[in-house]
């Protein structure tokens, strides 16, 4: 008689297959708490996202050490932008060193040296290296966020769960801000509200913010509405069976998804934030232009589709007003002093080109070089691009904006090849469009909020640009 193996350890075996479902479900809920204390735009807020999300890869790490099925994403289509970003986050913490070489180090520490004899000066490049210690911490923040949605939107389900959690979760804020909005709009959370007291806002304090925010959300309802058209339509049938068709999807199956685009779109559109409303209709263009040319989503249904956002646009429009229309009339970017940031920071560039000033150090920088056109504090250059230039320095910035733009370019070409599922990386390449967009302009990419749902989705993007016969292959090949 042949001895039995002895079975595995069931308690064993029941972490393992726990662990990856617990972590999923932690990075719902990270999505889902973002946005609540203000956008996560605090100190201890944003610590605490960055605990949250360190506690997941450390789990995950547990898991590849106790599950007997090792399947790993592949690295092939990620390995030159995670180089590139952590070349970036290489150099950021080098700007903190203190035993960089004097010619390295920023000339305000001289300055410091002579006002303070006889104190223990450490020269750094970084004129504030706790600042930019925070900074880091962000950073590899929102990387760990991208990796968790990459790894677990290797199954297209997955993936689709995560666009939905982004979705349901921008409704639910959105429905928050539009009571507050409509009570008397005096409070976010339970504080009186201090700033942008006519326009919603919902948890966050930035309109600007909150409208980037909702519209990456928008975007993912627009495809996941667009994914349920191309599923449960017939096109080959009479028009007559199609409207009648297209009305029952609307009013059933897909009446959450109708309803929470309403919902979002006239909670953007009362921020009256003239960025986030352009940005978000590029975002919007990009992904129909997307969707209307990869071969796998092809067919007669882009009239219907339209007619249906157009539907749904001018429904949000009439809730909402005219106000944004009127901001966007009469903008005049003169009395923001916008130009005049965008110049200055232009000219501490020029200062700084190679070295930076360490990252979140603009506050601190622009105010030597702030004049009498400007006549009040200002912390952010209201551009990131400009931003982190100066901060990293330039040699620095570029790998940081390559890795993002190839991530994205992963995205549309893996849409093309994609023989089902494509739309999952054309609503992270529209999403990238509001983003890179609405970077130009405002700073939405420094609200953790704001950056956890783009990555999130770009995250499902990239996991889902790669076809599913050459997953395997570059997985095998690492």
């Amino acid at each position: 008689m042949t001895a039995q193996a002895d079975p595995p350890p069931l308690r064993r075996l029941a972490i393992a297959d726990a662990l990856p479902s617990i972590c999923f479900w932690g990075l719902v809920a990270v999505a889902a708490w973002a946005p609540l204390p203000f956008g996560s735009a605090r100190p201890w807020a944003s610590g605490l996202l960055a605990l949250i999300v360190g506690l997941l890869v450390a789990a995950l790490a547990v898991n590849d050490l106790v599950a007997a099925d090792k399947d790993q994403p592949p690295l092939r289509p990620v390995i030159l932008p995670l180089f590139l970003f952590s070349l970036t986050i290489l150099w950021a913490l080098i700007q903190c060193f203190p035993w960089v070489p004097a010619s390295w180090q920023h000339p305000v520490w001289a300055e410091v040296a002579k006002r303070l004899p006889g104190q223990v000066i450490r020269p750094t490049i970084t004129v504030n290296a706790a600042a930019s210690h925070a900074a880091i911490l962000h950073l590899v923040t929102y990387g760990a966020i991208f990796w968790l949605s990459y790894r677990f939107s290797q199954k297209a389900a997955k993936a689709r769960s995560l666009m939905i959690a982004v979705a349901c979760v921008a409704v639910i804020y959105s429905v928050w801000g539009l009571a507050v909005y409509w009570t008397g709009n005096g409070s976010v959370l339970w504080f009186k509200k201090w700033a942008y007291i006519p326009d919603l806002t919902s948890t966050f304090v930035n309109r600007n913010s909150y409208a980037a925010y909702n519209g990456i959300a928008l975007i993912a309802m627009i495809g996941l509405f667009l994914e349920d058209i191309l599923k449960r339509l017939d096109f080959m049938q009479s028009r007559r069976t199609i409207m009648r068709s297209l009305t029952e999807l609307m009013t059933t199956h897909s009446a959450w998804i109708i309803g929470g685009i309403i919902i979002t779109a006239t909670a953007l559109l009362l921020t009256h934030s003239r960025g986030g409303a352009g940005a978000t209709g590029l975002g919007i263009l990009a992904l129909l232009l997307m969707a209307s040319s990869v071969p796998s989503l092809r067919g007669p249904w882009r009239a219907w589709f339209g007619l249906a956002i157009v539907i749904g646009g001018l429904a949000a429009l009439w809730l909402s007003g005219t106000v944004t229309l009127t901001r966007l009339a009469n903008t005049s970017w003169d009395v923001e002093g916008r130009p005049e940031i965008y110049e200055l920071t232009l000219q501490a560039i020029k200062n700084n080109p190679l070295l930076g000033t360490g990252l979140a150090t603009f506050s601190s920088i622009f105010e030597t070089y702030r004049t009498e056109d400007l006549p009040f504090f200002v912390n952010l250059a209201h551009n990131d691009y400009l931003e982190n230039m100066l901060e990293l320095g330039i040699p620095a910035a570029l790998p940081l904006f390559a890795a993002a733009f190839l991530l994205a370019v992963r995205c549309a070409s893996g849409a093309f090849e994609r023989r089902r599922d494509a739309i999952i990386p054309c609503v992270a390449v529209g999403a990238t469009a509001l983003i890179a967009s609405h970077s130009l302009i405002d700073f939405s990419m420094q609200i953790p909020a704001v950056a956890t749902s783009y990555l999130i989705l770009l995250g499902a993007g990239v996991a889902q640009a790669i076809p599913t016969q050459a997953r395997g292959a570059a997985r095998n090949s690492i």
